[in-house]
């Protein structure tokens, strides 16, 4: 790896410093991990606290026992080293070999004085640089932070600080049990981050292991509360407990809190050697090491992974019965008989299974997202086939053989062999989101809508109403649309309509909420992409609107009605109208008209509002975790629309 010296004047501090601004941890972190590279064994942090909580931190001082400062290395006075290529760390220290980490004090103090070795440095953001001669204070170093920032004293103060230092060294404390690290002379202690431990030693592996390792091999599994400042690894240690490599485990941005550190201690591991999973690099592959050696590495590491695995497994459970539970107090689980389910039981573990096999869909993510995977997975209680779910979720995320028995497991004990109806339903979803956009975009002139809207509409009118059903479509006379919906929908047998009204709806949705008290419809009028909505357009919808509530079995409290005009684009007279209706909200949904207490409703929306900012965000995650890639579109409209309703 290539070095140049920088040449240290303020700018060139703060331009190389610049990510530990406004970070007053890691500033403090890169003194005491510069502690541990100079070798101390015992790093005491020592201040006083402000007397009855008012004012600043005083007399903030880090001291080692290491091996002190050279003063006169012209990395400590008039440069320090840096280099534009990042090399893989596979080991812990040194952390701060390019000499930046002492200049950190500039973002947390006005000065530093270093202590060592018989002198005495001071260190300003002025660059300016004063040494002497002092009576030797002993081994190691000793740093003063002079009048520290508001924020540096803060975080001394702060309950956190300790839990901070855990996060940040515990793991390497763990692994170095002489060492100790104190605050005002107390020191840390990492087991209130420890979860779990597993010890393993030399009768702990298989008997065809047994032969060939040492005796005094031993390995601790630590499970940690709270995420340690590094990826969950491997370390490998020789016997006299010097770490000669480390590695990651293979279970990080699982999204699952699984987190661990794993140290392994034999005369196994003397030499540095990748023994990872992933593609070796040509170095490893021109490797003239011992096969053999390499090959019984390469057993241990898989043998610690399944016990990995077989720790996390009920570590994976009982968080999908803790997930569930939120699920339940946050009310995102949606009202199970809208989507035909009644047991409820089995819903539950449906979503526990899915967590198990794929925590990132549920962690990290909003309410909103939450609900909607809810309801993606709601109604899978019904046909089985087991063979093919295991099919289809084995692509979903790479099943241990374990796991894919489990799997199987649960789903003959709950009858939720469904999922493969759901996830077909998420394909052709993507498929038709996918399709719509070509036809909006690179077929605007050739596309109608009749003909190709309304025809692929008619199947797949979920995109203006998950649980709604269609009621009527393909250019009914309105008329007799509104005597069916009075006959089926009302329950009037010979209904008596107040007006004779004209003209043809091309979607008519409908629902009934649950209580029987609700009912809620939806009028889609659908326009062609070469068509600019404005005003002629608008009337159009509008006297729908007005045809219908002029009429007293339309006109009931329990009713609501929506209408929507739907195009690729409109002109100043729409958008004037939706400035107009802002007041009621839903102006991003195109909210143009409000009466009777928001029971009668007119949006005008764009496609690429509904394909994209409403369907496209919704769909876009399981797309992801899916790794559904879009169906090729056909060359034309007429192929395309024959597609998505064959």
């Amino acid at each position: 790896m290539s070095k140049s010296k920088l040449e240290i004047n303020e700018r060139s501090i703060r331009t190389e410093l610049k990510s530990h601004e406004n970070k007053p941890y890691d500033c403090l972190y890169e003194y005491i991990w510069n502690s541990f590279d100079a070798g101390a064994t015992q790093v005491s942090l020592d201040y006083d606290l402000p007397e009855n909580g008012f004012g600043y931190v005083k007399n903030v001082t880090l001291t080692d026992n290491g091996k002190g400062w050279d003063f006169e290395d012209d990395t400590t006075t008039n440069n320090f080293m840096s280099s534009n290529k990042i090399h893989k760390n596979n080991k812990t220290l040194p952390k701060g070999h390019l000499g930046r980490g002492r200049y950190a004090f500039i973002w947390i103090a006005e000065k530093l004085y270093a202590f060592s070795n018989g002198e005495k440095l001071s260190l300003q953001h002025n660059t300016v640089i004063q040494k002497e001669k002092i009576k030797p204070n002993g081994v190691g170093t000793k740093i003063v932070f002079d009048v520290i920032t508001e924020e540096f004293s803060n975080i001394l103060s702060s309950t956190e600080i300790q839990n901070k230092l855990i996060i940040e060294f515990g793991w390497y404390l763990l692994q170095n049990e002489n060492l100790k690290l104190s605050i005002n002379g107390q020191d840390l202690d990492i087991n209130t981050n420890i979860k779990d431990q597993l010890t393993l030693f030399h009768e702990s592996f298989p008997e065809e292991l047994k032969a060939e390792l040492d005796e005094n091999i031993s390995v601790r599994i630590t499970l940690w509360n709270d995420k340690p400042s590094e990826y969950s690894k491997f370390y490998f240690l020789n016997i006299d407990n010097q770490e000669i490599f480390k590695q990651n485990t293979g279970f990080n941005k699982k999204s699952d809190n699984f987190w661990h550190s794993i140290y392994i201690k034999s005369n196994l591991f003397e030499t540095e050697e990748d023994l990872s999973d992933e593609d070796e690099t040509a170095q490893q592959k021109l490797s003239f090491g011992d096969k053999k050696t390499r090959r019984l590495k390469k057993k241990v590491i898989d043998f610690l992974k399944i016990q990995l695995s077989d720790l996390r497994k009920p570590y994976l459970y009982t968080q999908s019965n803790e997930l569930l539970e939120e699920l339940k107090d946050e009310k995102i689980i949606p009202n199970l008989p809208e989507f035909g389910i009644y047991d409820a039981d089995s819903y539950g573990d449906l979503l526990k299974t899915i967590y198990i096999i794929s925590p990132s869909l549920f962690v990290g993510k909003s309410k909103a997202e939450k609900k909607f995977i809810c309801a993606t997975f709601a109604g899978l209680l019904s046909n089985q086939d087991d063979t093919l779910i295991k099919t289809i979720l084995e692509q979903l995320q790479e099943l241990s053989e374990d796991e894919k028995q489990d799997l199987l497991d649960v789903l003959q004990r709950s009858s939720l062999s469904n999922v493969l109806k759901t996830i077909k339903e998420v394909d052709h979803r993507l498929d038709v989101l996918d399709k719509l956009k070509c036809l909006i975009s690179e077929h605007e002139k050739e596309t109608l809508e009749v003909k190709h809207l309304q025809k692929i509409l008619d199947d797949n009118f979920w995109l203006f109403g998950e649980q709604f059903r269609l009621f009527s479509s393909t250019e009914g006379a309105l008329k007799n649309v509104l005597t069916k919906y009075a006959k089926e929908e009302l329950g009037i047998d010979d209904p008596d309509l107040n007006s004779q009204p004209n003209g043809e709806v091309d979607l008519f949705l409908t629902k009934t909420e649950t209580s029987g008290e609700i009912q809620k419809n939806i009028i889609v009028e659908l326009k062609r992409a070469s068509v600019n909505l404005g005003k002629t357009q608008y009337d159009q919808i509008e006297a729908y609107m007005e045809k219908i509530i002029e009429q007293n079995l339309c006109n009931g409290e329990n009713q609501f009605w929506e209408f929507y005009l739907v195009g690729k684009n409109y002109n100043d007279h729409i958008s004037n109208k939706i400035e107009s209706a802002k007041n009621h909200g839903e102006k991003s949904k195109g909210l143009c008209y409000n009466i009777k207490d928001g029971r009668v409703k007119i949006y005008v929306r764009k496609w690429s509002d509904i394909l994209e900012a409403e369907w496209g965000t919704k769909m876009h995650h399981l797309k992801e975790k899916l790794q559904i890639k879009a169906t090729k579109a056909k060359n034309t409209p007429e192929e395309i629309s024959e597609e998505l309703t064959k």
